[in-house]
């Protein structure tokens, strides 16, 4: 029996995924970060400081990645990390002067991109397909009911 992976949907969206992130990775590389370091301090510039462990659950990056993540930008000064004030054992991370800087020329570089990805893809054929692929997301999810199985 002769299998085909190129007609599979999570082999086109492993290829997809994998085009796009090596992408922001090169760029990113100019600024001295990492996609994963960019979603880090683009999450915190959206919703404000957050507790560690909220903030890799809400990025589905595992503890000891996250470690990594939070040390290096602790390093290049993008955020500071205290303990929380209601548990010294929580620790809450903050986005400093320099990242939030270092944020607007994240999303600059998320917009170029977004526009190299849509290239003669209308803005109803991108909706649908941000629509399916929303579908997909609670399919597999890891935190949904069912998903992730």
């Amino acid at each position: 029996m002769r299998r085909e992976i190129e007609p599979l949907l999570g082999y086109n969206f492993n290829v997809i995924s994998h085009f796009i992130q090596n992408k922001y990775n090169r760029k990113l590389s100019e600024y001295g970060l990492t996609s994963s370091q960019a979603k880090v301090i683009y999450f915190l510039s959206a919703h404000g400081s957050q507790n560690q462990t909220d903030l890799q659950n809400r990025l589905y990056i595992k503890a000891s990645s996250m470690n990594g993540i939070i040390e290096s930008l602790m390093k290049n000064e993008c955020i500071t990390k205290e303990s929380s004030k209601e548990d010294k054992r929580t620790k809450v991370i903050h986005l400093t002067e320099k990242g939030e800087k270092l944020e607007q020329t994240i999303w600059s570089v998320v917009l170029e991109l977004e526009e190299e990805i849509g290239e003669g893809i209308t803005k109803e054929e991108q909706l649908a397909m941000i629509s399916l692929m929303k579908k997909i997301q609670k399919n597999i999810r890891p935190d949904a009911q069912g998903g992730g199985k």
